[in-house]
């Protein structure tokens, strides 16, 4: 599986990944195109301080541009996902 945002692959989701109510936990295998969302990943996830959503491109925070496609190519909806900076990666489908 991998993550796109629109039709941007942003990495390979790996396929061990566990569920638990309506959320995913997984680890993400990221590619070159993450990085230039690696700040606001890194805002979204930091529980010690507030997001800031005047901060960012308001289309990264549209959920409607946020997918994963499956290894037969099957394209579904998430939620803006979680990106941590040690591969850990939280979705949740749309």
């Amino acid at each position: 599986m991998h993550l796109y945002y629109k039709d941007e692959n942003l990495g390979e989701i790996k396929d061990d990944y566990t569920a638990d109510g309506f959320w995913l936990y997984g680890e993400i295998i990221p590619n070159d195109h993450l990085e230039k969302f690696r700040s606001f990943f890194n805002a979204l996830v930091d529980e010690e301080n507030e997001f800031q959503e005047d901060r960012y491109d308001e289309d990264w925070l549209n959920e409607d541009n946020w997918f994963i496609i499956d290894n037969a190519g099957l394209k579904r909806g998430i939620i803006v996902p979680a990106v941590y900076e040690d591969g850990s990666f939280n979705w949740r489908w749309r």
